[in-house]
């Protein structure tokens, strides 16, 4: 099983049954060269031999036409001990940099390329991998490349290439490409060169992290047209991937109702498009959207992340820390750090804070003989994680991102808290089963687990039609369907995407009936349980939605938060680093 993964180092558990599934899709002859873009402590790599072997192929042959490389040296020990007690030696697996070394053209690609953030990667390295990238990939335009794209993009970016016409790739990913800025161009080059036969989420937990778990069958195009459907297949409730191997196998046998397949033309799918949806209610997020009187929420007003701190360890205080530091009160400020700080949807004013920030932007010179200095002290003489890569730093004030974000003072927020202003609606990023509009009356300072939502007309057009409108099912199943799920079921509402999921246009809506969802919001806020029902049925009413409809409406809320609900776990290790 091996140590728990880190995720600077790209370690994800991964089942043995799931490298046995790719492997089988991805290899098809005994004597195709295999590509494993992941090897670790080599679980693809065996599963290849043996699909090799399992063909026809020589014991010789097999081992010599797997290719791959392992830069970790302890995982690649221990992959080749596991090989020696096989009495087997892969003399094209290498240990070293994968976008450093040099691989022939291969006739399958298989494996789970590393999981690992870009804010783990370290800027000169993502740099050099770039560069690798683009040389190797003469489609790939390197000033194209996201700054946020997470590392197994570049491996399969970089792979890719490698395969020849009517090869096939099969991998397991993060599904985060999907639905993310990053993944638009990761999109358009896979979409162009290969005909993407299957895509294929999973409801329940695969690794041992937080990754919601993807699989990705492709054939390299050996021609520029075809006009084949990509498949978009959902196993709930835990169907065991043998299961889903035997209805491949013979596609003309009735699926359970674990398993949701998706059919959309290859023409009709636009790498700007979040893909995601696809996988949990195509049909009625479609037909929401094409609606008149729906528009994209960044249609209605400006939308941007809550204050980022860059270290809220030093700036996020609970109630409770803060007065037992005794920091002076002009220096703290409310917080809303998100909508588990909060009962209810209304923060009204003279609520109590369960979260403060450090709200400080004068010179230390104008400090002295306070609490705040010396809380500032304090932070400057702290020895500081930096995120996700094992190594500290003497003081926040030597943290990089700090510095790339020249504040005035490393410790001053408050500039760009005035700077910006407070906004009044606040739409939460991470939501698992209960989803909370929250009206920020209070003026909170909102944090970066809220994404503020400022409506052009807001003023003009009341904030309770504005409340009511975000807080209704459609809203939310429209935001979930656009969210990216995290492995432990929680939905990550992302700033970039947020401002294309289309909502109730409320500039459009008659004085009657802005009045009817102000007066529903209300009688939502009045009740013991936020029961929004009157808010969806006057939002529903406005749309013409009918009684079909509304119950389909619910069903697919309901399978949403049954998703957030439904992860597992599973697996051995997989390992691999840069």
């Amino acid at each position: 099983m091996g140590d728990k993964p880190h995720r600077s180092l790209g370690s994800i558990y991964t089942p043995h049954d799931f490298a046995q599934f790719l492997t089988r899709w991805a290899v098809q002859t005994s004597r195709q060269k295999v590509l494993d873009v992941g090897v670790g402590e080599g679980a693809f790599a065996f599963a290849i031999y043996e699909r090799l072997r399992a063909l026809g192929a020589t014991s010789n042959d097999a081992q010599s036409q797997i290719y791959g490389a392992e830069i970790d040296l302890s995982a690649y020990g221990n992959f080749l001990q596991k090989a020696k007690e096989k009495s087997l030696n892969f003399a094209n697996v290498q240990v070293g940099n994968f976008f450093q070394l040099s691989f022939p053209e291969v006739q399958a690609i298989t494996g789970n390329p590393p999981y690992v953030r870009r804010a783990y990667l370290k800027e000169k390295s993502v740099k050099q991998i770039r560069r690798s990238v683009a040389k190797n990939n003469p489609s790939v335009d390197e000033t194209e490349l996201n700054g946020l794209t997470d590392l197994y993009v570049y491996f399969l970016l970089r792979a890719m290439p490698l395969l020849t016409p009517g090869g096939r790739l099969a991998v397991i990913t993060a599904d985060s490409w999907l639905n993310t800025s990053y993944g638009e161009y990761f999109k358009e080059q896979l979409h162009k060169d290969f005909v993407i036969e299957r895509l294929i989420s999973l409801d329940r937990r695969v690794f041992d992290a937080s990754v919601k778990p993807l699989l990705v069958l492709a054939t390299k195009r050996p021609s520029r047209t075809t006009t084949k459907a990509v498949e978009f297949i959902r196993l709930r409730n835990g169907l065991p991937i043998n299961d889903l191997q035997k209805l491949l196998d013979y596609p003309r046998r009735k699926r359970p109702d674990d398993v949701l397949t998706t059919r959309i033309v290859r023409s009709e799918l636009k790498e700007s498009d979040q893909w995601g949806m696809y996988f949990k209610a195509p049909d009625v997020c479609q037909q929401l959207a094409s609606h008149g009187s729906m528009i994209p929420l960044s249609g209605l007003g400006i939308t941007r992340i809550g204050i980022q701190t860059l270290a809220k360890e030093f700036f996020v205080l609970t109630a409770d820390r803060a007065r037992d530091l005794q920091i002076e009160a002009r220096f703290m400020e409310p917080l809303a750090h998100s909508t588990r700080s909060f009962k209810d949807p209304v923060i009204q004013p003279g609520s109590l804070a369960r979260y403060f920030m450090f709200y400080c932007s004068d010179p230390k010179v104008l400090l002295k003989e306070t609490r705040a200095l010396k809380y500032i002290k304090a932070g400057e003489s702290a020895e500081v994680s930096v995120r996700g890569k094992d190594v500290t730093v003497s003081g926040y004030q030597n943290k990089e991102r700090i510095q790339q974000d020249k504040r005035k003072y490393w410790y001053d927020l408050k500039t760009a808290v005035v700077r910006r202003s407070r906004a009044e609606i606040l739409i939460p990023r991470l939501v698992y089963r209960t989803f909370m509009v929250v009206w920020n009356k209070a003026g909170f300072v909102p944090g970066e687990l809220f994404i503020e939502f400022l409506p052009r007309k807001l003023g003009e057009i009341e904030a309770e039609v504005y409340l009511a409108v975000l807080s209704s099912s459609v809203t939310e199943i429209m935001l979930r369907s656009s969210a990216q799920i995290y492995g432990a079921g929680t939905y990550n509402i992302s700033p970039g995407p947020i401002k294309r999921v289309p909502i109730l246009n409320v500039e459009a809506l008659t004085d009657e009936q802005r009045a009817s969802l102000k007066l529903a919001y209300l009688q939502y806020l009045s009740s013991p349980t936020h029961d929004r029902t009157v808010i969806d049925n006057v939002v529903h009413d406005i749309l013409g939605i009918e009684a079909v409809m509304r119950q389909r409406l619910k069903d697919v809320l309901a399978d949403m938060h049954l998703l957030a609900t439904s992860a597992k776990q599973s697996g051995s290790v997989h390992h691999e680093t840069v």
